[in-house]
């Protein structure tokens, strides 16, 4: 593909995780080649924020960092240090937003009532300190909206997995939708609420080192596979490379502030 200049934000990629020690730069270098002119940087829990500031310091303008708290982190045990963690760091540091937060019932639902007052924490300080955030959901999107419907915010439904009726609720609350690689994959209902809802409602990401596009399923995920991701949309939707890419850095703009 053609670069034209820096077309694409990946709007959540984990590439301070340690799979990527070996070659980080050059998977930088891969991801600016491609078109993609800034990545964000989601935190997970206090074991990962200083990877993340290391890297993110390491390549100021590549870089803008999130700070969070994923729900799968959670016990009740951790759950008050951990959010102190976080609260700590939004007082010193200079955010681009609070994420990754939310719920996740998949792999167990022992600490549900945990993972809902974490959730409702790091919201009430989004409103409070009029930041965006980055939503995990995960087996909870109807908890998830119910929660979301007491807090104005803006952000992205990281990595939506829904049906239609909820992707239209994300939208209707203001929250773009995040689309990352499983949008390729063969059974994915995605791209048909893609073009049910409209490609103005989405962002691109990748959740790299995880769910990679087709053609490199099962393989680690990273940045520069989000024009891959755009392509596969451009053609299944009849809608041009350029347009996708504008009206997702449009909503970046809107959410994050990023201008390229």
């Amino acid at each position: 593909m053609e670069k034209k200049g820096f077309l694409y934000v990946d709007t959540h990629s984990h590439l301070y995780d340690e799979v990527f020690d070996n070659d980080i730069l050059d998977v930088i270098n891969r991801a600016v080649d491609s078109g993609v002119g800034k990545i964000i940087l989601p935190a997970v829990d206090s074991s990962t924020i200083d990877r993340m500031l290391a890297l993110g310091e390491q390549y100021p303008h590549v870089f803008e960092m999130m700070i969070g708290l994923h729900p799968t982190s959670i016990t009740s045990e951790n759950v008050e240090r951990e959010l102190e963690v976080v609260r700590e760091h939004l007082d010193r540091g200079a955010w681009i937003g609070i994420g990754e937060i939310g719920l996740d019932f998949y792999w167990d639902t022992t600490y549900k009532k945990e993972q809902e007052e974490a959730f409702e924490r790091q919201l009430s300080w989004a409103v409070e300190r009029e930041m965006p955030v980055s939503i995990h959901s995960r087996e909870a999107m109807d908890r998830t909206l119910e929660i979301l419907s007491s807090y104005k915010v803006k952000g992205v439904m990281h990595c939506f997995s829904g049906t239609f009726s909820q992707a239209c609720k994300v939208i209707d609350m203001g929250l773009k939708i995040g689309v990352g690689g499983t949008v390729t994959y063969k059974t994915n209902l995605m791209r048909e609420i893609i073009r049910t809802v409209g490609y103005e409602h989405i962002v691109y990401e990748t959740d790299a080192p995880y769910l990679p596009p087709v053609p490199y399923r099962g393989k680690r995920n990273e940045s520069s596979y989000i024009p891959h991701i755009v392509a596969y949309l451009s053609e299944y939707l009849g809608v041009s490379i350029a347009e996708l890419a504008s009206a997702a850095q449009k909503n970046v703009e809107s959410v994050f502030g990023i201008v390229l």
